[in-house]
């Protein structure tokens, strides 16, 4: 979603006058404690704004929330499992060697033990470990490396370069 980050999604109904449980998925879910407004996504391609009008802690990350124009169980059952996004102007300032995954998408990915210039295509955030796909440009294969710290050696954010050092046969799987 071009101008947002995806905060969370709709985890399930909380009781029968339709409050939801937002799951946050976020290292710092008190870093967005006052937000009145989330965004919905309503297709691959658009969201929709609900404003809300109350919110109460369940977990660290995950949150009892009643939105305003939802006061049924059939309303909230209708974003149960939805994506929830914020602009990507309310995103926390990271130092000049932290990133977010959406951040490298795009960039060139160089790595000396592997001599052929590569793409970042896309992070794929699991659960024990998130990948990075990388697209060989002259071969146009495609690679999953773990994108852990010890296989980042550092990130140019202003010539969009992202330089690895991972082991030259994951290059090949």
């Amino acid at each position: 979603m071009e101008g947002y980050f995806q905060l969370g999604y709709i985890k399930k109904k909380h009781g029968f006058k339709g409050a939801i449980v937002l799951f946050l998925d976020t290292d710092n879910p008190s870093y967005y404690e006052s937000i009145n407004v989330l965004f919905v996504s309503d297709s691959n391609t658009t969201v929709l704004p609900y404003f809300i009008s109350s919110c109460k802690k369940l977990k660290s990350n995950e949150w009892i929330l009643n939105l305003e124009d939802v006061s049924s169980e059939e309303q909230s059952s209708q974003l149960i499992g939805k994506a929830v996004f914020l602009p990507e102007n309310m995103l926390p300032t990271l130092n000049s060697e932290q990133f977010y995954y959406h951040e490298i998408i795009g960039y060139k990915a160089i790595d000396s033990a592997f001599s052929e210039e590569m793409i970042v295509l896309d992070i794929i955030d699991r659960p024990l470990q998130p990948l990075i796909r990388l697209k060989n440009i002259k071969t146009e294969k495609t690679s999953l490396i773990p994108l852990v710290d010890h296989f980042i050696k550092y990130i140019d954010k202003k010539s969009r370069i992202i330089e690895l050092c991972a082991h030259p046969d994951l290059y090949k799987i």
